[in-house]
């Protein structure tokens, strides 16, 4: 989100329209806090061939220390954890990066159990693979 853009905007229409309401919540919020509320929500890819179901799974930066998988049924998984700053915010001069904590929950392609849910953690992606329950065709 483009605070500045935002504000030029506002100028913009307010020109045409005197109202202040837009004004007075930009006003009343400092940019942190308006981006502290948009919810993380890594995205996600599913892939499957004739043997296995692939996830492979976006989070950057998160170590697997500050992440939670939980199979919240047989074709629900849950992922959370916390994006944490590599450098303190302090020091920030610009960020577009988005810190703080995530959930997702992402339904399955095919149900599993836990115990067959083979999970890696690789250059800033998670990888999630588990066997698919494929019954064999039968000649009658």
């Amino acid at each position: 989100m483009d605070i500045e853009k935002m504000r030029k905007w506002l100028e913009i229409t307010n020109e045409y329209k005197k109202s202040d309401f837009w004004t007075s919540v930009l006003k009343e919020k400092h940019t942190d806090e308006l981006s502290k509320e948009v919810r993380l929500k890594p995205i996600f890819d599913i892939y499957q061939n004739e043997h296995h179901n692939f996830i492979i799974i976006e989070i950057p930066g998160v170590h697997q220390a500050d992440l939670s998988l939980n199979l919240i049924s047989n074709t629900h998984l849950r992922i959370s954890g916390n994006i944490k700053p590599v450098i303190p915010l302090e020091m920030e001069i610009k960020r577009e990066r988005v810190y703080g904590e995530f959930e997702r929950v992402i339904e399955l392609p095919e149900a599993t159990q836990a115990h067959l849910l083979y999970i890696q953690i690789y250059n800033g992606l998670l990888h999630i693979s588990y066997p698919r329950k494929v019954e064999p065709i039968r000649f009658q």
